[in-house]
């Protein structure tokens, strides 16, 4: 659980980035519900959009990935009181429906934490699992157009956000733990994966959890950071910005009492998404809500943004819908101590 995991016990996940290659094997998959349909969303606005669940327990959505107006995909996790599963939506222009995905085999918790579309039969999805033995391990998932399939990837860790410019320019981020609890940032050159010197102001906790890129000198991420690695240790929102030759820290509005960025999307240079949850007590069960940045070119604002859920509310992912302004975000809410998922919309 991708933000429940950073509120609750922040910390501990090595990150190791794979090479890929093209085979794997399935598991148990989801399981397709009724579809929900969604009417004109008021526009300059985010509105909350129906979505289904397919657990009993819990549903979260991670990570948003976006081809077209009528082909969007959303990846989490859910679970009927046990381990979790693997959960995949996909947007047609008019609802979204679950889409079966795979599970490895004998494991004890798969989940899906980011995806990133390349085009309609080329799909990624990436996240974790633990392993028989509760040791976590990466986890690699891509869409051909017809199936989900898991491609065999090699290391111990989760990964988190991933954006790609081009082949041989690709970001991904997450989290590594050494003395204190630090981010990663690492680069794909078309033939490598290396580490880009970065540091962020928290003492002790620094974590980035998304990325987007504009340009190979533009690019942005998102995160959080903190002095305590206390369960309720004030977190602050982080933004740090790349120019080409560094990364920096961008000052960002503080909504509550403890914020968290989780997703970013980015529109233009002069148009940036960033989202996450707010929380107005130092308690890292809740409540929180939903909590929306926006990037004009010069300053970070807070914007409004639909809380649905009676207890908790979160948004973990945001993807912008190619050649347009509209914008998916996805996370989950708690009502009645269920969680269920959380779509928003912004046109």
């Amino acid at each position: 659980m991708k933000r429940l995991k950073a509120v609750i016990l922040p910390g501990i996940a090595v990150v190791t980035l794979v090479v890929l290659s093209l085979s794997g094997s399935t598991g148990a998959s989801a399981t397709s519900l009724p579809q929900h349909i969604h009417g004109p969303a008021t526009c300059g606005v985010w509105s909350k959009v129906s979505s289904p669940n397919a657990g009993t327990s819990t549903n979260f959505l991670y990570g948003v990935a976006a081809i077209s107006s009528t082909d969007v995909w959303a990846v989490g996790e859910y679970s009927n009181g046990n381990g979790g599963l693997t959960l995949v939506e996909h947007w047609n222009g008019a609802h979204w429906k679950v889409v079966a995905s795979p599970n490895v085999n004998n494991s004890l918790s798969d989940s899906l934490s980011g995806v990133a579309a390349i085009a309609a039969n080329n799909v990624w999805a990436v996240g974790s699992y633990y392993d028989a033995s509760n040791t976590q391990q990466t986890l690699i998932e891509h869409w051909d157009g017809a199936k989900w399939s898991i491609v065999q990837s090699q290391g111990m860790g989760g990964l988190n956000g991933v954006a790609a410019i081009a082949s041989n320019d690709v970001w991904a981020v997450g989290s590594i733990s050494v003395n204190n609890i630090q981010y990663l940032t690492e680069h794909w050159n078309g033939s490598s994966w290396s580490v880009v010197s970065s540091s962020g102001p928290g003492l002790v906790i620094n974590i980035l959890n998304g990325i987007a890129a504009i340009s190979a000198n533009n690019v942005w991420a998102v995160g959080d950071d903190a002095d305590s690695a206390t369960p309720s240790a004030q977190y602050r929102p982080l933004i740090e910005h790349w120019n080409g030759s560094s990364w920096s820290v961008v000052t960002s509005p503080v909504k509550g009492t403890s914020d968290f960025l989780s997703g970013i999307a980015a529109v233009s240079a002069s148009n940036v998404w960033a989202v996450g949850n707010d929380r107005t007590i130092l308690d890292p069960y809740g409540p929180y809500f939903t909590f929306i940045e926006h990037w004009n070119g010069s300053a970070w604002r807070v914007i409004k943004s639909p809380s649905p859920g009676s207890e908790n509310n979160d948004l973990a992912a945001a993807a912008r819908v190619p050649a347009t302004s509209r914008v998916w975000a996805v996370g989950f809410k708690q009502t009645n101590n269920i969680y269920q998922t959380l779509a928003e919309f912004y046109c």
